[in-house]
């Protein structure tokens, strides 16, 4: 894809999410990191927390429901690590189509 610029898994790197569930603290470790240029040109790339889902087990639901609203937010409200966003893929073969969908509703939601 044009838009992704630069792209990692998330494996050993260090990156999580902070959750908790059922009283329990735990760490979330995304499936991927791209950096996207939604726009905005390579001077202000887009960070992209992916995930890929297949069951939708409930301990899933807590960590996109942390990430995607509490962690992106937030790490938004600081502003001092770049602009975050978090999509969930439910249907890899369909990634290209998601993600550039995602980034259209993205760009229009300034």
């Amino acid at each position: 894809m044009d838009e992704v610029v630069y792209y990692v898994k998330n494996d050993n790197l260090g990156f999580y999410v902070p959750y908790a569930i059922d009283g329990h603290e735990r760490n979330y470790v995304p499936d991927f990191i791209a950096r996207v240029d939604d726009g905005r040109g390579d001077g202000d790339l887009l960070n992209l927390i992916i995930e890929v889902t297949g069951e939708r087990r409930s301990e899933k639901v807590v960590k996109v429901d942390t990430a995607k609203n509490l962690w992106v937010p937030a790490v938004n409200n600081h502003g001092g690590f770049g602009r975050w966003a978090f999509i969930e893929i439910s249907d890899p073969w369909d990634t290209v189509n998601l993600i550039r969908g995602f980034i259209k509703h993205f760009q229009n939601g300034r």
